[in-house]
């Protein structure tokens, strides 16, 4: 099976926040933190009578809504900044992938440097709505969009044998 992925702006920021929100769950930190901060926030609005406690109450509310605001509007814009450096627009040919059911090894070249690396190696495959994202450590992926493969479902099948149902994640 030979690969030539021709990647789009649209595929690699959906990339982008499927590995910091799904994967990664980077959003866990500011949303508990809201969490926290907006409970406080009730608790000192309940205590109204006391004196200052609604004032606590706003301020702890306002930061507690506001931080997360500014992560995820700050998240975001960083993602756009790094979408527009891939220069994708239009989308290009970035890597091609070789593999087969009897090799060991997968192929992997662009137009600067060639790599192979090992199956058993891989660390996992995410397939996802519209791409297969391949890790091969738990940092490096390429990203396989369906719409570059031909056989989207012979691709799957041959992944998910290579790498064990313990290594792929099919959300498709």
């Amino acid at each position: 099976m030979n690969i030539a992925v021709k990647l789009s702006e649209h595929h690699f920021r959906q990339f982008l926040i499927f590995n910091i929100l799904k994967r990664l769950k980077l959003y866990k930190s500011p949303a508990i933190f809201a969490s926290i901060l907006t409970f406080s926030a009730l608790i000192s609005f309940l205590m109204h009578k006391v004196e200052g406690a609604v004032l606590l109450g706003i301020v702890l509310l306002v930061v507690g809504l506001g931080v997360p605001v500014v992560y995820f509007s700050t998240f975001f814009s960083s993602v756009k900044r790094q979408v527009a450096m891939q220069k994708l627009n239009p989308p290009r040919l970035v890597y091609t992938l070789e593999f087969s059911q009897e090799s060991p090894l997968l192929h992997i070249s662009n137009d600067k440097e060639k790599a192979d690396y090992r199956w058993q190696d891989v660390h996992h495959a995410y397939i996802e709505k519209e791409s297969i994202y391949l890790f091969l450590t738990k940092d490096k992926a390429f990203l396989l969009p369906f719409d570059v493969l031909q056989d989207k479902q012979a691709t799957i099948k041959l992944i998910e044998a290579k790498l064990g149902r313990e290594r792929c994640s099919n959300h498709s």
